[in-house]
Parts: C-alpha cells; structure tokens; sequence
C-alpha cells in the first residue's frame, strides 16, 4: 500500500511540475515588445516610490535611472525607445533601450 501512495505522490509533484512550467512559459509568452520615436516632455516623466516612470501608450515605463539622466529635455525632445510589458498585467512595463532621436552608435 505505501508504494501506491509514492506512485501517487510521484504523479501529483509531476503534474504540479507540468503545469508550473506551462504556466511560467504562457506568462513568458505574453511579453512585447515595442520600439518607437516619441517626443518626451515633462508631464511624460514622473515619480513615484523613489522610482522614474515614463508615461508612454498609457502605460507607466519604469525608466533606469541611467536613461533617466539621459534625457535632455532643454535639448532634444525627441527619442527612440524600446520597451518591455506583459499582456497580462494591467500597468507595467520598462524601458530597455532609450537614444536621442538622430543620435549615432558612437555618440554619447
């Protein structure tokens, strides 16, 4: 009788198994990304928690602090982005590559 409850027992950790990756998979799944020029302006970048956001499509981009100190708004108002979001979650998203509109490889 005991070995038909680690048979069980075998089966029930596979299955959570099987169904804990197919679920991370499916979340993995549901990430965009999307690569676009905007033009920023101060009512596009705020703060909350200590922490930048960029406000782009609707959704709050967090912003490094490295692209935070990036953007010049007395000089350029116009950069390309890249950013993260996940379908399945309301208001996330990150920014993961931001440059000045025009801006060269080897530029600053």
């Amino acid at each position: 009788m005991s070995q038909l409850s680690k048979s069980k027992l075998f089966v029930i950790f596979v299955l959570f198994i099987f169904i804990g990756v197919f679920a991370a998979g499916f979340y993995t799944l549901s990430d965009v990304l999307i690569e676009k020029t905007v033009k920023i302006d101060v009512q596009n970048i705020i703060e909350k928690d200590g922490k930048n956001y960029l406000l782009i499509d609707e959704r709050e981009l967090l912003l490094s602090k490295d692209f935070y100190d990036k953007i010049e708004l007395e000089k350029y108002n116009e950069y390309k982005i890249k950013y993260v979001y996940n379908r399945l979650k309301k208001n996330d998203g990150e920014v993961v590559v931001l440059k000045r509109y025009g801006e060269q490889p080897w530029g600053k």
